[in-house]
């Protein structure tokens, strides 16, 4: 991370943690558990409360999923429909996102937290799939809420062993990839079986 940041972060920690995570819920790829987690470490040397930065992260994690949400249910048809081909999106997918969100959508909201491209993939399909707000809503709020106070935490503990600290969060970034991929392999295989029945 540049030095220049840091310096930023140092003093301003939680309000940039909470930016971050706002604008990554809107789509913009902004390394938010990064910021997050240096954060975190400044606050281990006195800079700030680590609780601000918990809170800020949370907070942002709230309105960015929320906002991502927006936008997918507001504008995301529209752009499913005139560049889905590209990317092979069609009704039908449409359709199965719809399902699979009725379904599932209050885990993906959940775990989308702790996976960084599904930050910002998975509140916008939620809009596109109509999953409730209210649901995306709580399911997001918790995911949160549980990922600012887990990566808060890393920060906090490890902030003074900067190598053990980058350890100890690829191991669980790898760990939260792994539970979502395999999860939605299972989603899959299971949506194929049952559209070939």
């Amino acid at each position: 991370m540049p030095d220049a940041l840091v310096d930023v972060l140092a003093r301003y920690g939680p309000v940039i943690a909470a930016l971050a995570m706002i604008l990554e819920g809107c789509g913009i790829p902004v390394p938010a558990v990064t910021i997050l987690v240096t954060a975190s470490a400044l606050a281990a040397t006195g800079a700030f409360p680590v609780w601000g930065v918990a809170i800020g992260s949370a907070v942002g994690g709230i309105l960015g999923g929320i906002a991502g949400w927006l936008i997918g249910a507001h504008g995301g048809i529209r752009l499913v429909r005139r560049y889905g081909a590209r990317m092979r999106i069609d009704a039908e997918k449409v359709a199965h996102a719809r399902k699979f969100f009725a379904r599932r959508g209050v885990w993906a909201a959940f775990l989308c937290r702790f996976v960084g491209v599904a930050r910002i993939l998975v509140p916008m399909i939620a809009g596109v799939a109509h999953m409730p707000l209210s649901r995306f809503a709580a399911a997001n709020a918790a995911g949160a809420i549980a990922a600012a106070a887990g990566y808060s935490a890393l920060g906090w503990f490890f902030g003074r062993d900067l190598p053990a600290l980058r350890h100890h969060l690829t191991e669980a970034t790898l760990v939260a990839t792994a539970l979502v991929v395999a999860w939605l392999v299972v989603w899959w295989v299971r949506a194929r079986k049952t559209a070939s029945a």
